[in-house]
């Protein structure tokens, strides 16, 4: 069941209730209401609903039109308002009112004993406060609660819920990068800003858990994205400490009255202890002992879960002795201090095996698997896989069990004492064992992502970037050269999908080292050169990756080859590609890289396609066998094709890049979609289509800004320019050629040099002089986030006349 305004929809049961009350829909109606509730992130275009909702059958638009004012109808909505159903001219329709999942709220709603009230009253504040701060003692549940709120609201916003675990940073360096992770932002180390405004442009509910240790980081960075709009975006925040900013508002996160914590106690000790009977025991003396753990959820549960192996007498003499201040009414500093004493006493009575497990699992940085665990802290231990459980039993440990496999993590509060026992101990070789771990992990992914199963590899990475995080961050202080073999190992990752944020681990590493021949370090030298020739740093790329051709290691020389050869395409230098790809081939074939076999063919065909020899590049594409390739490359050799047809005049080129974007969005590489994407707008334009180049531009620009993804927004931006002048806009043609001309922009290179200048200077022909020189001026004030903004607006003002003249 979900809910929008008054109207609530049963998907299963084909009903829709407005106030309550039973609305009828026609089954093709209700079927095109699912349709847009199921893809509410976006425009669906006609075509789509059609062909969703009445299949292969031909209907007319009129049969879509009347559909959609039936459910206008029935949800009090009509083609003025547009509050539930917006109509995007000449593109299709979105669904756009906010929607609450009532199932799922009212599951988490029952899960938290004691909190219903408070998760209420939490909605209703985040509605009025742009960042709401949960504070409170260790263990009293503040991340628990703000969980279970930012699952209930997540339906209230368009692009849901983000969680960053910022527990996970030693400091607040990186608080920036890992927002902009859970965000699929890419983050340019030089100019942070561009994530500020994409973060700004979202619609989100951002969940930032643990905040304390880098409160002023996290404070600031909210300032700055509040700064330069923010309308859309909410934080809910966990910290022991305030964030400081002037639009938060601070709700204390209080224990539970006594009532709610003898439920907690006895719903957990009834599972340990089916026989327990409270009243037997006494409930005054149970409520005295609750009193005593100052009824904080975490210490109930702990406490409660020891009953699986003592009496209550036990317990309650234990806890008693364990205490190190009276019973009375304690301050937050007090009750942490028995919080602690708690968990050391509740640790304190492990057997060895569980002591010694809890210990040392306080190397993680987040939820892992038990398999990943037992790895690192059970080394020689067959036992420590079930001492994991029986942590989590104890509550010494959370146990995620709604996954495919139960992942574990540990509380900051019960982490404090495991990391301080871990300090006395042999912190060390744990942590050594850590990032050896987690480094050989990142080294079987980069292998798998170049197979059929890139899919998996991708997966596991992202379930283990906490760790990965940490293990870098370890080794860049103590390991350097494993931390540069990690850098190595996530090239691809990184480079494929623009996750910049190894880039910016890898720039620490190198800080004040100059020695790109120093082959232990080769890894992070091909991280940094990858992310310049992205950035159109070419001839500092070129730079790197020439000494590192010559690596002693054949998988180095491999991934310095094949950069090699996109910088020399970006150069225009065509006829240097050729000796490339042929000996990045011949190591591919070496290595049994399909990876590297499948690049060096799709960069040899692109050359060829540049050069106007389509029939060389399609042969040289001809011999791959793409179904034992990975996705991602599968998507590369049908862009390649795309562009030979496209140099062939071949009117397939459209279907290709067409292909190639589907390959791309299923796997999830940003980098294949955002260049067949420009591809297909500029094949569009070619063939004349202007209208569909525009709207395709107009979704290359959109993804730009959505993700803050600049990287090819120079390529689409003059790419567009063809088309504006086509539609008679000279003004922001000027303009943006004006912008993408500055000397922190990547050059032009052959081909698109020349088209440049023939454009401009026609333009500049016939334009009154005066007006020429202002628009240039405009360009030049315009740095390229504000550039894509232009370019959207213009786009669009396009698109919706094009659309009205068609109306008329």
């Amino acid at each position: 069941m979900v809910r929008f305004g008054d109207v609530e929809v049963d998907v299963p049961g084909r009903e829709l209730l407005r106030g309550g009350v039973t609305v009828h829909l026609e089954p093709q109606a209700f079927d095109l209401l699912v349709a847009l509730l199921e893809h509410r992130d976006r425009v669906l275009s006609k075509n789509e609903l059609l062909d969703g909702v009445w299949g292969h059958r031909f209907v007319s638009e009129a049969n879509l039109t009347t559909r959609i004012k039936e459910i206008r109808r029935a949800v009090g909505d009509d083609g003025v308002q547009q509050h539930t159903i917006k109509n995007v001219r000449g593109r299709g329709y979105r669904f756009v009112a906010k929607m609450h999942d009532l199932a799922t709220t009212t599951a988490r709603r029952d899960a938290l004993i004691g909190r219903q009230g408070d998760i209420t009253s939490l909605l209703e504040t985040m509605t009025r406060s742009s960042v709401v701060t949960l504070t409170g003692t260790g263990g009293v549940g503040k991340s628990a609660l703000a969980r279970v709120v930012a699952e209930c609201a997540a339906q209230s916003y368009a692009h849901g819920t983000r969680v960053v675990e910022l527990s996970t940073l030693d400091d607040g360096e990186h608080v920036l990068a890992a927002v902009a992770h859970a965000l699929d932002i890419v983050l340019d180390g030089e100019r942070t800003e561009r994530a500020i405004r994409s973060i700004a442009e979202l619609d989100v509910l951002l969940l930032l858990d643990n905040c304390e240790h880098v409160s002023d980081e996290v404070g600031s960075l909210l300032n700055r994205v509040f700064a330069v709009g923010g309308a859309g975006v909410r934080v809910l925040a966990t910290s022991r400490v305030r964030l400081g900013l002037s639009v938060e508002q601070v709700v204390t996160v209080h224990p539970l009255n006594a009532e709610e914590a003898l439920e907690l106690f006895t719903v957990r000790a009834l599972a340990v202890r089916s026989s327990l009977d409270v009243d037997e025991v006494g409930r005054d003396r149970v409520a005295t002992l609750l009193a005593g753990l100052d009824q904080l959820p975490l210490t109930i549960e702990m406490a409660a879960a020891r009953l699986g192996s003592m009496t209550f007498d036990e317990l309650e003499r234990a806890i008693v002795q364990s205490m190190p201040m009276p019973v009375t009414h304690r301050s937050p500093v007090h009750r942490h201090r028995s919080l602690t004493s708690l968990v050391a006493w509740s640790a304190e009575l492990l057997d060895e095996s569980l002591r010694r497990t809890f210990t040392e699992f306080s190397v993680f940085a987040g939820f892992v698997s038990a398999t990943d665990a037992t790895a690192v802290v059970g080394a020689g231990r067959p036992e420590a896989m079930f001492d994991l459980a029986a942590l989590a039993e104890r509550s010494l440990l959370v146990a995620d069990v709604g996954a495919a496999v139960t992942r574990y993590r540990m509380l900051a509060t019960v982490r404090s004492v495991a990391t301080n026992w871990l300090n006395e101990s042999d912190a060390d070789d744990v942590r050594r064992r850590h990032a050896q771990y987690f480094a050989e992990a990142v080294r079987v992914i980069d292998l798998q992502i170049r197979t059929i199963d890139e899919d998996k590899g991708r997966q596991r990475l992202e379930s283990i970037v906490a760790e990965v995080r940490a293990a870098h961050g370890w080794a860049r202080q103590h390991d350097p050269v494993l931390a540069a073999a990690m850098s190595g190992d996530l090239h691809l990752a990184a480079y494929s999908t623009f996750w910049n944020e190894p880039v910016e681990w890898t720039r620490s590493l190198l800080a004040g080292r100059a020695d790109a021949n120093d082959d232990a370090f080769a890894g992070a030298y091909l991280m940094l050169a990858g992310a310049n020739a992205n950035r159109g740093h070419v001839a500092e790329s070129r730079a790197a990756v020439t000494a590192l051709t010559m690596a002693a290691d054949k998988r180095v020389r491999a991934t310095a080859l094949e950069i090699l050869a996109d910088v020399a395409i970006y150069d225009g230098h065509l006829l240097e590609v050729a000796a490339i790809t042929h000996e990045l081939g011949r190591l591919g074939e070496e290595l049994d890289d399909p990876h590297a076999r499948a690049i060096a063919a799709v960069d040899a065909a692109l050359a060829y396609a540049f050069d106007d020899d389509a029939v060389s590049a399609l042969n040289v594409l001809s011999v791959l066998d793409v179904t034992s390739l990975s996705p991602s490359d599968r998507a590369w050799v049908v862009y390649a094709r795309g562009e030979a047809l496209s140099a062939a005049s071949h009117s397939d080129a459209t279907a290709a890049y067409g292909e190639a974007i589907e390959i791309a969005q299923a796997i999830g590489n940003p980098f294949v979609t955002s260049v067949a994407r420009v591809s297909l707008a500029a094949e569009q334009a070619r063939a004349g289509d202007v209208w569909d180049a525009l709207d395709t531009y107009a979704q290359c620009l959109h993804d730009s800004a959505r993700h803050g993804n600049f990287v090819h927004a120079v390529t689409i931006l003059r790419g567009l320019l063809d088309v504006l002048v086509a539609v008679g806009d000279d003004h922001v043609a000027t303009v943006l050629a004006s912008a993408t001309s500055g000397d922190d922009v990547r050059p032009s290179y052959g081909i698109e040099t020349t088209r440049l200048s023939t454009l401009v200077a026609g333009i500049e022909q016939r334009t009154v002089a005066s007006d020429f020189a202002a628009w240039i001026g405009e360009g030049r004030l315009l740095d390229l986030p504000q550039a894509v903004q232009v370019a959207a607006a213009s786009v669009n003002r396009h698109i919706d006349r094009h659309v009205d003249r068609l109306g008329d």
